[in-house]
């Protein structure tokens, strides 16, 4: 990994640089700079064994799942660190892989689960049911379908031993993952429409439910979708939590103000997966809400926007989806004094909520690469999310294609292939 330790070393440098010479707004540059150090700081903090950071396996693997997102969303951008980033790819999905634990499923009394009618799905976490399976779970798939291989098998974990998948001679491939992982979340719906900590818990959680939706946004990278039943379930959880009188949405109820923020994130995101347009009354007093609450910083454990990754990471997901990074102020306006002005250089749009993000995280990058993160969520997590987010990392919105193998790729012409990377726009109302 010499080569990664010496791109780390320089790219730092030129952040650093970078950052000294901006008195308001992240430029393109130190953005790139920015993304560019985060990456070779995950790259030199990688396990032999694949995972990043520390903790009990629950951060490992959530950890893992973060940042190979984190690579695989700016492959285009390796450059001539490719070769060394792939393995970093190719050893975290292996290690994600020996995580992996079957689990039987059945039909519910909402619908089919079973996508692929093999009796079985998939969480990533070791054996039995853990208060962690569907945290863990969804942070993860999201790296699983982004990977660009559907048809590549798996080699290693419980499932290369499989005889019940749809490669050659019934070996499992990325795709049978992703389909699994689906089918487990589908399975595990609670019958007042979310999710909690594991598979039919009874009761839900938003910040837990945020990440089947999510995983569900993902899954149609290769062509997966979920059963109709979750959707219709979804709705119902999705109205129930948001809070009447200030558009948040509660934890476990509309009325329990415990991380609105990232609640509140959470809710955008699954009003968009469900359809829910713009002009809807709960859409606009969502975004009302976060209007009002923008400036607040990491509190509280669990309260605020700015320094606490985990509501800075819902809330991406949900305003890129609901507004897209281009938009202007006329509905989140409430932005911090002084953070951009006119200083933005990026010719599709002035000073907003995106700009917002980007000048605060150059700002708080640390010298080695890495952000520090707050309370549970460290530098592990907090590197990879920011780096998204920076990255103005495009959400899938429901409508992807199945990703073609890098050997169709390969054919591609580069105009083409950055190409593969544009979506249309959720357009404001």
């Amino acid at each position: 990994m010499k080569q990664v330790t010496r791109l780390a070393a320089a790219v730092t440098a030129a952040c650093l640089s970078l950052a000294a010479s901006s008195a308001f707004a992240a430029t393109e540059a130190e953005k790139r700079a920015a993304i560019d150090a985060g990456l070779a700081y995950l790259a030199t903090t990688q396990n032999a064994s694949g995972y990043f950071g520390g903790g009990g396996t629950d951060y490992l693997i959530a950890n893992t799942g973060s940042a190979l997102l984190a690579f695989l969303e700016e492959k285009p951008n390796w450059g001539a660190n490719a070769a060394a980033y792939q393995t970093v790819v190719d050893n975290g999905l292996n290690y994600l892989m020996s995580q992996v634990s079957v689990v039987n499923i059945s039909a519910q009394p909402e619908g089919n689960p079973d996508g692929d009618g093999n009796g079985v799905g998939i969480k990533f976490y070791p054996g039995g049911t853990n208060s962690r399976d569907t945290y863990v779970t969804g942070i993860v798939l999201p790296a699983i379908a982004s990977s660009g291989t559907p048809d590549a098998l798996i080699t290693a974990g419980p499932l290369a031993s499989r005889t019940d998948g749809s490669g050659a001679g019934g070996a499992w491939t990325y795709k049978d993952v992703v389909q699994n992982t689906i089918d487990y979340f589908a399975y595990g719906q609670n019958p007042d429409g979310g999710w909690r900590y594991y598979a039919n818990y009874g009761g839900s959680d938003q910040s837990t439910a945020q990440w089947p939706v999510i995983s569900a946004l993902y899954a149609g990278k290769m062509g997966v979708s979920m059963p109709s039943f979750v959707k219709t379930e979804l709705a119902e959880w999705t109205d129930f939590i948001q809070n009447d009188t200030t558009g948040a949405a509660g934890y476990n109820s509309p009325t329990s103000a415990y991380g609105e923020m990232n609640e509140t994130g959470a809710l955008l995101i699954m009003q968009d997966y469900l359809g829910w347009p713009s002009s809807d009354d709960r859409v606009e007093a969502a975004l009302a809400y976060v209007n009002t609450h923008w400036q607040e910083t990491a509190n509280s454990t669990w309260d605020g926007n700015f320094g606490h990754p985990y509501a800075m990471w819902a809330l991406y997901k949900g305003l890129e989806l609901r507004l897209g990074t281009d938009a202007d102020t006329s509905i989140l306006s409430n932005l911090r004094p002084g953070n951009c002005g006119g200083d933005v250089d990026n010719p599709d749009h002035g000073c907003n909520w995106f700009e917002d993000y980007a000048e605060y995280l150059v700002s708080t990058q640390a010298a080695n690469g890495s952000w520090g993160g707050y309370s549970n969520w460290g530098a592990s997590l907090a590197t990879p999310w920011y780096i998204n987010i920076l990255a103005a990392t495009q959400i899938p919105d429901g409508d992807e294609e199945e990703v073609p193998e890098p050997a169709t790729l390969s054919l591609l012409a580069a105009g083409l292939l950055g190409a593969l990377r544009i979506r249309r726009r959720r357009q404001i109302a």
